[in-house]
């Protein structure tokens, strides 16, 4: 991994770290496609976030994650992970990736930028976003 990058809460580099469904500071898009993702992606580190904040996830490469994840999880996550886990969270996400859409992440910790982001967002096709603040979660649906 590049210095430069960020260790996003769904990375699994290092086995020992778990796949963290509690993330905290971040803004999750669900957009249409890759393509629409690549688009989005742009379009927020032009508008000046920076690139190392921002990561985009296909939906084979959610699903693989996940794989690694579970085959990797031990007992003692097994048995405590459903009381620490969003587990409401993790399943619309997978199934989002199921249907083979996009997740853009976005380090954001001062919940103050999530409107610029989707100020920026609002002209791409995104389906879902949710932000991971430190007190609560706030989902914004498109209608």
């Amino acid at each position: 991994m590049n210095e430069n990058e960020n260790t996003f809460p769904m990375d699994n580099i290092d086995p020992s770290r778990p796949w963290n469904f509690r993330p905290e500071g971040y803004l999750v898009v669900i957009l249409a496609g890759t393509d629409e993702g690549q688009r989005a992606e742009t379009a927020i580190v032009a508008e000046g976030f920076a690139a190392a904040d921002v990561k985009l996830y296909t939906g084979k490469e959610i699903l693989d994650n996940y794989e690694e994840y579970k085959r990797r999880s031990g007992v003692t996550n097994k048995v405590v992970g459903p009381w620490f886990d969003d587990e409401e969270g993790r399943e619309l996400y997978l199934g989002y990736a199921r249907d083979d859409r996009c997740a853009l992440w976005l380090h954001l910790p001062r919940e103050a930028d999530v409107r610029k982001a989707l100020r920026v967002l609002a002209d791409h096709d995104y389906l879902h976003t949710r932000y991971y603040g430190s007190e609560k979660q706030t989902d914004f649906h498109i209608s």
